[in-house]
């Protein structure tokens, strides 16, 4: 099959865009905006975040399962188009029902869409180029995040037009990745081997799914609040930017443009393996999740949404990485499985905020995520020669 290496990487990358940036983290850009204008407790709003995380988690486990089923071209197609449907229900809501629907719906997305690329790069790009092509189309959830910010912030009080803009993207950017994977592209590994659970669970190390799970509760923390924690902590802009929705929407912009940092995943992890890369990352998380609450002062912001946005991208990027190693044979179980669990992660952070209502506050929040995150990577200190990874 002809190889397609770098060719793949724009419309992959806008795909990416898509399905996380757009459909499933934008949510947190228009959290504020979706308050006020659907009058949405603060209860209903995480657990209409968490839908988002549950549909991901139930779509990745059956893809991750069943793969062998259905081709990675129309898995791709499939998670586009119910990221063009969900963003236009949320486009045309009109109360908090119809939001949690398309919110949902968008939440598939990432699941049928994203999974199959493991798949996707092994077949289609030259085995030398499958980590620096994976890399960079991982970072299109940063490209994403940086589209929303700006159109947000044009098309000003009329939110609903931004989503319709975020459907259309996405639909071009299915079309045009559809169109260049081959229709005869399968998952080449047997059932047999897919469905071996019981030489899958001898292979897992447990104790990494859990701290998977535990990078995907800190950082969904960071992703659904982060722009209402700046809106509200009344920031000291220096009279640079003239109101706090503004403040919240650039921002934003500035977390997407910072994870494109993203498309240097590959080298770290080749420099320095994958264990030592993931202690860097989760260190820088937490100082950065520490930050954005701790002060007041615009500087502080930015460098939280710096950190933020660059060493996400990069661990998302690693734990991809480290799963294709992992798995050679079955790469889009393994991917699967990987994701899953930090999907599983990040849909119980929003639930848990939910079940707490008003109890706790953002700020309380946000270092509690920052705790979480720093104790991941004492963990992986502690864990590193085990795994012999590097």
């Amino acid at each position: 099959m002809k190889k397609l290496d770098y060719l793949l990487v724009a419309p992959g990358l806008c795909v990416v865009a898509t399905c996380y940036g757009l459909a499933r983290y934008a949510y947190g850009l228009f959290l504020p905006i979706f308050r006020q204008e659907l009058a949405i407790s603060e209860a209903w709003l995480a657990y209409i975040a968490a839908s988002s995380y549950a549909s991901y988690f139930l779509v990745t486990l059956f893809i991750s399962l069943f793969s062998s089923w259905i081709k990675p071209r129309t898995s791709l197609l499939w998670g586009g188009l119910c990221a063009v449907v969900g963003m236009s229900i949320i486009a045309s809501s009109q109360s908090v029902f119809w939001l949690a629907i398309g919110v949902c719906i968008a939440g598939i997305s990432p699941g049928l869409a994203y999974t199959p690329f493991s798949s996707i790069i092994v077949n289609l790009v030259s085995p030398s180029e499958q980590k620096s092509v994976y890399s960079i189309i991982n970072s299109g959830t940063s490209l994403g995040v940086m589209i929303s910010g700006p159109i947000a912030l044009f098309m000003g009080n009329n939110w609903r037009f931004a989503w319709v803009f975020f459907a259309l993207f996405g639909l071009v950017s299915t079309i045009w990745c559809v169109k260049l994977i081959p229709q005869s592209l399968v998952d080449h590994t047997p059932t047999s081997e897919k469905l071996n659970f019981k030489a899958l669970f001898q292979t897992i190390d447990f104790g990494v799914l859990f701290l998977i799970l535990l990078i995907g509760i800190s950082t969904s923390i960071y992703w659904t609040y982060a722009v209402d924690l700046v809106t509200q902590n009344q920031i000291n802009t220096k009279g640079w930017i003239s109101d706090s929705k503004t403040l919240g929407q650039l921002f934003w912009m500035l977390v997407g443009i910072a994870g494109f940092a993203g498309i240097f995943a590959g080298r770290i992890v080749d420099h320095l393996g994958s264990v030592k890369a993931l202690i860097v990352f989760q260190i820088c998380l937490a100082f950065a999740m520490a930050c954005l609450p701790a002060t007041r002062q615009l500087e502080w912001v930015i460098v939280s949404g710096l950190l933020f946005g660059a060493f996400f991208v990069l661990m998302a990027g690693n734990l991809g990485i480290w799963s294709i190693e992992l798995y050679p044979k079955h790469s889009t179980l393994g991917f699967g499985l990987t994701f899953l669990t930090l999907s599983f992660g990040q849909f119980t952070g929003p639930f848990l905020v939910g079940l707490m209502d008003d109890s706790i506050h953002l700020k309380t929040l946000f270092y509690w995520a920052s705790t979480m995150s720093l104790m991941v990577g004492l963990m992986l200190m502690v864990r590193l020669n085990k795994w012999r990874l590097i």
